[in-house]
């Protein structure tokens, strides 16, 4: 029987010792692992990897015997497991971003392309041309101008190009454009506002309101704009009295305006208006227009008895006027 008790750690510890020196194979230390974690920072890619490797000391205390039944030596290789970790805030950024710059470069592409189709393919090419807003000018002028349209398509027609075809009639102001897909297009040209007209053998000029020739009418034209007329040749010969006349005629209140037949003038300080009742009226010059406008509305509404006696307002001195 022992001395010692059965689990007395000296005891085990004496065993474990014979043993050793009987089989050395049994007191070899089992290879150690190590586990290895990578997560790079700024790729997708992570591997975790978990790997049989065995002491170098072990390996040379163990026999060959021992060595050659052992799994992981005789096949030389490692025990791998990769491991899938979820991605880190980081890569869920980039990737997001990654998907939204796709999807953007996508979008611009189809919508670049669709635009170049519609721009140089005649599927919106021009065939139908309609002008509004002619009045000075005639249809015949309009046309001989944008008959070069026809056949572009609408997405490279332009209201500077447009406006670039009519700059040299002297009564459009601008022109704007409407499409009318797939084949239409309206042009909209606006003109200088007429405010008198004077004749010229048979037929009238009409002039802006800084004495610009606007364009030339025929006389049944003439009559469907009742404009004041310039009375006299002379009148529109004489270009410091042309221009006085019109700069009159331009300040009048439309309302009054339409009451004035023709005016003329023998120099620039005696304008005269005549108006459709027939009565004169002595301007003068245009000074002071807004003020001679109001004296003389005011005198025209007078009584119908007292205004029936009046045959000629003089409003040259509109703070003493006259009439006669």
């Amino acid at each position: 029987m022992s001395k010692n008790p059965p689990n007395d750690p000296q005891n085990s510890s004496q065993d474990a010792d014979k043993v050793a020196q009987k089989f050395p194979g049994l007191a070899a230390k089992k290879p150690a692992k190590s586990i290895s974690v990578e997560r790079p920072v700024h790729v997708d890619e992570k591997t975790v990897t978990e790997t049989g490797i065995p002491q170098t000391e072990d390996k040379a205390a163990m026999p060959k015997s021992v060595l050659e039944e052992s799994p992981q030596a005789d096949t030389g290789k490692q025990d791998e497991t990769v491991l899938e970790l979820p991605p880190s805030p980081e890569q869920r950024k980039a990737k997001r971003r990654r998907t939204i710059g796709i999807s953007v470069l996508a979008t611009l592409a189809l919508l670049g392309g669709g635009w170049a189709v519609l721009f140089f393919s005649p599927i919106l090419a021009i065939e139908d041309i309609e002008h509004e807003g002619l009045d000075l000018v005639t249809e015949s002028q309009a046309t001989e101008r944008t008959t070069q349209l026809e056949g572009k398509p609408l997405p490279q027609v332009g209201e500077r190009g447009v406006n670039e075809l009519f700059e040299d009639i002297p009564a459009v102001k601008d022109v704007a454009l409407r499409a009318e897909p797939p084949h239409g297009l309206v042009v909209n040209i606006h003109e200088h506002r007429p405010i008198a007209m004077g004749p010229r053998g048979k037929e009238y000029v009409v002039f802006s309101k800084d004495g610009t020739e606007l364009a030339e009418i025929t006389s049944k034209k003439a009559q469907e704009f009742d404009l004041p007329v310039v009375a006299s040749a002379a009148d529109v010969a004489d270009e410091d009295v042309f221009n006085t006349i019109t700069e009159v005629l331009g300040s009048l209140p439309d309302d009054l305006r339409e009451q004035v037949r023709a005016a003329s003038g023998s120099s620039i300080d005696s304008i005269e208006l005549e108006l459709t009742s027939g009565k004169m009226v002595m301007w003068g010059n245009n000074e002071e227009a807004e003020k001679k406008a109001q004296v003389l509305e005011a005198l025209l509404g007078l009584e119908d008895d007292e205004a029936a006696e009046i045959s000629e307002y003089d409003v040259s001195a509109p703070d003493f006027p006259v009439t006669r």
